[in-house]
């Protein structure tokens, strides 16, 4: 009797292990394929389609960027027929080499930072956002408004 108790339990045993570490495998595999289907949707490129327009800059000189499935057209004008998303960078080629954005803002303001070339510096905000940035002034038009303001002392 001893021994049948024993036999039962030791199988009761090896079914509870195979239930735990089927359970424990089926959760691992769940975990990764939804971390995987998170990274794609990250990494989509859809992400930045849209148009992007420059913060702080003159009005009659403000960029206006836009990514699509068909390419990278700035102010009206075709300049790259493709553009590469890794998460976070937006990568453009065209005729005068590489230009590289940075994804920067939040999801209530979205916003693309130039990163290379590094100079003039640009920063581009999602069209529709505008109202969600404080506009900031470039250099240029800083000492502007500080001679204007030394001279009308």
């Amino acid at each position: 009797m001893a021994n049948k108790k024993k036999s039962n339990h030791a199988r009761n045993m090896l079914i509870a292990r195979v239930i735990f570490g089927g359970l424990a495998l089926s959760s691992i595999a769940w975990f990764c394929l939804s971390s995987y289907q998170s990274h794609l949707e990250f990494t989509d490129p859809s992400n930045v389609y849209g148009s992007w327009v420059e913060v702080g800059s003159p009005p009659y000189k403000t960029d206006k960027l836009s990514l699509s499935e068909k390419g990278v057209v700035r102010n009206h004008r075709l300049i790259s027929t493709s553009f590469e998303f890794d998460g976070s960078n937006v990568f453009i080629t065209t005729g005068s080499g590489v230009s590289i954005y940075k994804m920067s803002g939040n999801i209530r303001s979205p916003q693309l930072k130039r990163i290379s070339p590094a100079i003039p510096p640009q920063t581009l905000v999602k069209e529709g956002f505008e109202h969600t940035v404080t506009s900031v002034s470039g250099g240029a038009s800083q000492r502007r408004a500080s001679l204007s303001e030394h001279f009308n002392r």
